[in-house]
């Protein structure tokens, strides 16, 4: 089912969202639910290739809020967290640099390469919240076994802000909070 997910998101175009000026504006009962579900009218979107189409449209505005963007319309739409989630990842060997690729529920692939990539905060209640870029300022929130799959792949690292669980990806160091030596 994943390769299924893959196979189908490669097959999806890269749209130059940042050069189409659609004239029509509007908003769209489409909402992104925390836990990853895309949802239209009330209703989860149950077809793979409607949901990877959308978000091949979508595109985040500096002002934080998510619109579908094609030549001639843009809707605004309701993200409640990340507007994907990450559910798999891979350790990889690349000419012998270890490397972490990850798969979003829309079949994104992403390489963790980038220094500011990978981000994990804290919510109120204490609770790791960790969210990967996936492309064009759109984030992923990371599913809890593949946060715990990295967790367990992380080494402790003496900083100056004391013991930190670090994962590394591409000869990049990432910061997975602290720890207990």
């Amino acid at each position: 089912m994943l390769d299924d997910l893959i196979t189908q998101a490669q097959q999806m175009p890269d749209y130059p969202l940042a050069s189409w000026d659609p004239e029509f504006k509007g908003a769209m009962d489409l909402v992104i639910g925390a836990n990853g579900t895309w949802m239209h009218q009330g209703q989860p979107i149950v077809k793979t290739k409607i949901m990877q189409l959308f978000s091949r449209l979508l595109q985040r505005q500096t002002n934080g809020d998510y619109w579908l963007v094609t030549p001639v319309e843009a809707f605004a739409i309701k993200v409640e967290d990340l507007p994907f989630t990450i559910i798999a990842a891979d350790q990889v060997v690349v000419d012998s640099d270890t490397q972490w690729h990850f798969t979003s529920n829309c079949g994104d692939q992403v390489c963790l390469s980038q220094v500011d990539q990978l981000q994990v905060t804290v919510d109120a209640a204490g609770q790791p919240q960790p969210q990967l870029c996936v492309r064009d300022d759109l984030w992923a929130r990371i599913s809890r076994p593949v946060f715990y799959q990295l967790a367990l792949a992380c080494n402790p690292v003496l900083t100056t802000n004391g013991p930190r669980a670090m994962l590394l990806s591409a000869g990049v160091e990432y910061d997975f909070g602290a720890v207990e030596l």
